[in-house]
């Protein structure tokens, strides 16, 4: 595959997986909050809330998958944004606080955090030479 085919499939996937749990937290949240073990019936208003940053990440990555060079910086945000949720719902696991199902979102966010890390470095030599009007 392609590096530029590999990139925009990579965040495609990113933006489906995204827009998918925001569909959830809103349409269904009683599932992420019975995995967190969460009964309190105005947990579902939180968990609809957070759907709206979901989706915004969602759309951020499909942004990325249509223009990588204009939208690199989400990208960027996106990993930190992915490996802060991986480490939160880390430290909650070995805390025994969730489960491993619980823990499921966050190992995946943690490789898309690792593959935009992939990315970025892959790709910083050439946005070095278009900025530097090199490339």
């Amino acid at each position: 595959m392609k590096r530029p085919t590999y990139d925009q499939t990579l965040f495609l996937a990113a933006a489906a997986w995204n827009l998918g749990a925001a569909a959830t937290l809103i349409l269904r949240p009683e599932i992420f909050l019975a995995r967190l073990g969460i009964s309190d019936p105005a947990a579902r208003v939180l968990a609809r809330s957070l759907a709206s940053s979901v989706t915004t990440w969602g759309i951020s990555y499909a942004l990325v998958a249509v223009n990588a060079q204009r939208f690199r910086d989400f990208a960027r945000l996106g990993a930190f944004s992915k490996l802060l949720f991986a480490a939160v719902y880390t430290a909650a696991l070995f805390a025994g606080q969730i489960s491993l199902t619980a823990f499921l979102p966050a190992l995946i966010d943690l490789l898309f955090a690792l593959l935009f890390i992939e990315f970025l470095w892959r790709t910083a030599k050439r946005k070095k030479e278009t900025t530097d009007g090199h490339g």
